[in-house]
């Protein structure tokens, strides 16, 4: 009896990994060009600090894996050590991993229940894959890394108020210094909530992050893309479109534009739903966007493109084939090639 449920699993698990890459296969065949399929599984991709690799999770809360962008080889990069699951993976700008991880108890009816209760942030090291170090601190969601420096930011349990620091290493060990309180809405509304995104290069002097508010009902129901001066101590926002969702995610290495996600393409009363997809940001205050995917409205509204990430060359953004029932939930990761985005949309003119 045990031998035939496991095999009725595996069948089913099958079935439903087969069933999910022919979607996105059908998916494909009805896209422009400069779109194609990196993988049929895994979320929330993440650049090298070379761009030859994309790091990603097996799930939400799962294991890291790397895929060759040349080879489509796969290869697992936390199977070394035991862990309860893993949220997060950033590349640091010397090639070493941030990961944000949580407990070492992992409850299979409840993945996510540690999300927003302090997920401890741990650095993997090239040297010592096996070992990930703890920094000592805990952040509520996604922490922030630059592109050129160990700088690193996260926002608190809560995520009212937000941290940065430095990655040192000391006989090898990193570790975290200069840590200091950058941003503050604690003493603010309950139903507002901050997302750290990403430092924005070359200077570093901004934090680009994510500012939510909404009531009892929905606490993430309005969002806006915010940034912080870190030498002024100014904030403003690089986004200001009222009743919509507007999530800060990979930004390009010449900080002169990021890819965000957005609902404002839907009606009125369809917005608010994660019905969202991928759009390119001007940062130079502007508030100008193009939209570069049509996942949400193209398909029975029941998918959605998210989780954009830039290479370091600014000609390829990785994102996620997601779905329409939650942030970050998703199968499937897509490439976006911006060269040939550019060329079809010159031949379109013509």
């Amino acid at each position: 009896m045990k031998r035939i449920i496991l095999l009725f699993t595996f069948f089913i698990l099958h079935s439903i990994h087969q069933a999910n890459a022919q979607t996105i296969e059908t998916i494909i065949e009805e896209l422009p060009p400069y779109f194609s399929i990196l993988t049929t599984w895994g979320v929330r991709p993440e650049w090298d600090e070379k761009s030859e690799n994309i790091y990603f999770l097996s799930k939400l809360v799962g294991d890291v894996y790397k895929i060759h962008i040349a080879t489509k080889e796969i290869s697992q990069v936390t199977s070394g050590f035991y862990h309860g699951g893993i949220h997060r993976v950033l590349c640091l700008s010397n090639g070493d991993l941030l990961l944000a991880m949580g407990p070492n108890i992992f409850d299979a009816n409840d993945p996510e229940k540690d999300r927003h209760k302090g997920l401890g942030l741990y650095v993997l090291t090239k040297s010592n894959p096996d070992k990930p170090y703890p920094l000592n601190a805990y952040c509520d969601e996604g922490p922030a890394v630059s592109k050129n420096s160990m700088k690193i930011a996260w926002t608190l349990k809560g995520q009212r108020e937000i941290q940065a620091g430095e990655i040192v290493y000391e006989n090898g060990i990193p570790q975290l210094k200069d840590v200091s309180t950058i941003i503050s809405y604690k003493d603010s509304s309950a139903y507002v909530r901050l997302e750290t995104q990403d430092f924005r290069p070359p200077l570093n002097e901004e934090l680009i992050y994510t500012h939510y508010w909404g009531d009892e009902r929905d606490q993430y129901y309005n969002s806006q893309v915010f940034v912080f001066n870190l030498i002024t101590k100014e904030t403003k926002k690089y986004t200001d479109l009222p009743k919509s969702y507007n999530e800060a995610e990979g930004i390009f290495h010449d900080g002169k534009y990021m890819v965000i996600e957005s609902d404002r393409h839907q009606p009125m009363e369809e917005r608010n739903k994660y019905k969202l997809d991928i759009y390119k940001l001007s940062l130079d205050g502007s508030g100008e966007v193009e939209r570069l995917a049509d996942f949400s409205t193209r398909y029975f509204n029941k998918i959605k493109s998210d989780n954009p990430v830039v290479n370091h060359q600014g000609n390829m953004i990785a994102h996620q084939f997601g779905f329409q029932k939650g942030a970050g939930d998703g199968r499937g990761i897509f490439l976006f090639d911006l060269e040939a985005y550019e060329k079809y949309k010159q031949q379109a003119k013509e």
